[in-house]
């Protein structure tokens, strides 16, 4: 297998940020050229992007595609951090093209800590010689009787995707058929559609491939992960996250594309300051590189809009 490989991200303006920084930590990791493909909400251009990607010589092709499937329901996105383009990746028929034979999916709140190349290549290899239409990492052993689930549950934001069965098994228009028939039943968004329909048929991967960074001791590990996933509401870029042992390796990626240290942003600035707070008295700011850095920065970030 010498193709390129694909990845794919899915996501809105408010991810934009993250989802650069997901892109520019696997950019300086890989050994070899790849293209990614982005579905999005808006029409992008090369101009959206830091020239450090654009111009980066990992990067073999970058392909845009503006979302336009909103005539359709999409569950639990009201009053919670997650927007409608989570369920973008149940239309991936509508746009990326059928010329693509595989793509490695992630969410923006993904971060490459080493060359995964090899790891990603036998992982496709074993999936095109398989049965399976996906490769995941399972989640949890528990059925979910609410969506249909019989026994294992899969985290959907790390997958690769045999895009040729995917397109020949009709996979689009089946989970579409169960986003309308589970509706209100559906709590992990479309997470929870994906796996009513695989049920548990999927080609498993080794957690060092989407390895959850509030589930493990990332420091014992560190040397065995590919990619770290932060899951959950503490994320790096918000004060209850930020000062984590294992935000360091986001904003150490942030910093490669903006002039700020630190992505700095705010559910409710009350609570930033108390998390704030907190750091400070517990000592935990000092896990920063640049405490002094990040709190001239957390000051500003309170005054943008």
């Amino acid at each position: 297998m010498n193709k390129n490989i694909n990845f794919l991200y899915c996501f809105d303006e408010n991810y934009n940020k993250q989802a650069f920084t997901s892109i520019i930590s696997i950019l300086n990791n890989i050994s070899e050229v790849i293209n990614i493909h982005i579905i999005h909400t808006q029409e992008l251009t090369l101009s959206s992007f830091p020239k450090v990607i654009i111009s980066h010589s990992n990067l073999n092709n970058i392909s845009f595609y503006k979302f336009e499937d909103y005539n359709y329901h999409f569950p639990n996105t009201e009053n919670v951090h997650i927007s409608v383009a989570t369920y973008f990746r149940l239309f991936i028929n509508n746009y990326l093209p059928e010329t693509i034979d595989h793509v490695v999916f992630l969410d923006p709140d993904v971060i490459c800590l080493k060359n995964p190349i090899e790891e990603l290549r036998s992982a496709i290899g074993k999936l095109k010689d398989s049965k399976y239409v996906i490769c995941a990492n399972t989640e949890h052993l528990r059925g979910e009787s609410r969506i249909n689930v019989d026994s294992k549950y899969f985290n959907a934001g790390f997958m690769i995707i045999d895009f040729e069965k995917w397109v020949k098994k009709n996979v689009q228009n089946n989970l579409i058929e169960l986003l309308n028939k589970l509706s209100e039943n559906i709590y992990q968004w479309d997470q929870d559609v994906l796996n009513s329909y695989f049920n548990g048929e999927y080609l498993e991967i080794e957690k060092w491939l989407n390895f959850k960074a509030n589930l493990y001791d990332l420091e014992q590990s560190k040397n065995n992960i590919y990619f770290i996933h932060y899951l959950g509401s503490h994320k790096p870029w918000l004060t209850s996250g930020g000062f984590e042992r294992s935000a360091k390796y986001y904003h150490e990626n942030f910093n490669k594309i903006n002039e700020d240290n630190y992505h700095i942003t705010h559910k409710w600035k009350l609570r930033s300051l108390y998390d704030l707070a907190i750091a400070i008295f517990s000592l935990k700011i000092y896990r920063l590189d640049k405490p002094v850095a990040f709190l001239k920065e957390f000051i500003k970030s309170l005054f943008k809009k």
